[in-house]
């Protein structure tokens, strides 16, 4: 049984449509290390990059990774932020190699 709410939607339905998968929406620390992980392994990624892919705290959540035993350097770059300012000094980060594996940094969250 549906109701309508306040505004007059149908309270069944979604206002808008679901175009992401379950686990993107998961915003825990755990699982954003996990995606942080992820997209280091494909390439190095800077502070933007990370926040345009849904990492809220880029900083921390390799932070995070660092003391779980991941080797993950850092270098100072120009980077373009969303709006299309570009910003000098920020954060690119790269994978140097992992000495945990993937499985065993979850046990650890």
């Amino acid at each position: 049984m549906t109701t309508n709410n306040e505004k007059g939607r149908n309270s069944g339905k979604s206002a808008t449509r679901k175009t992401t998968k379950a686990n993107d929406r998961d915003m825990s620390a755990a699982a954003q290390c996990k995606r942080v992980l992820e997209y280091l392994k494909a390439d190095g990624q800077t502070t933007y990059s990370l926040r345009a892919k849904g990492i809220s705290h880029p900083a921390q959540r390799v932070k995070e990774l660092i003391r779980l035993g991941y080797r993950i350097c850092s270098h100072r770059v120009s980077a373009v932020d969303s709006d299309g300012f570009l910003h000098a000094n920020v954060a690119r980060y790269a994978l140097i190699d992992r000495e945990l594996d993937l499985v065993d940094m979850m046990e650890a969250a």
